[in-house]
């Protein structure tokens, strides 16, 4: 019996964009790039789901582990 391998593999970077005029704010100051790395296709996102929703584009998510936020 034969099995194939897919590889399937994403950047993720989160950027954290100061205020000069203050102390950090709140949560939302956070943002990030997402890059599927065969495609070349990036997307920004702010929220956790939005960047499990473009993985799932290429990756079968719902047997996997709970990417949810709490």
């Amino acid at each position: 019996m034969t099995v194939e391998t897919t590889v399937v593999s994403f950047v993720v970077r989160f950027v954290y964009d100061a205020r000069a005029d203050g102390p950090a704010g709140p949560a939302s100051d956070w943002h990030g790039f997402i890059r599927h790395v065969q495609s070349d296709e990036e997307r920004h996102f702010t929220r956790w789901e939005d960047a499990a929703s473009f993985m799932a584009q290429y990756v079968r998510l719902e047997n996997g582990p709970d990417v949810t936020v709490a």
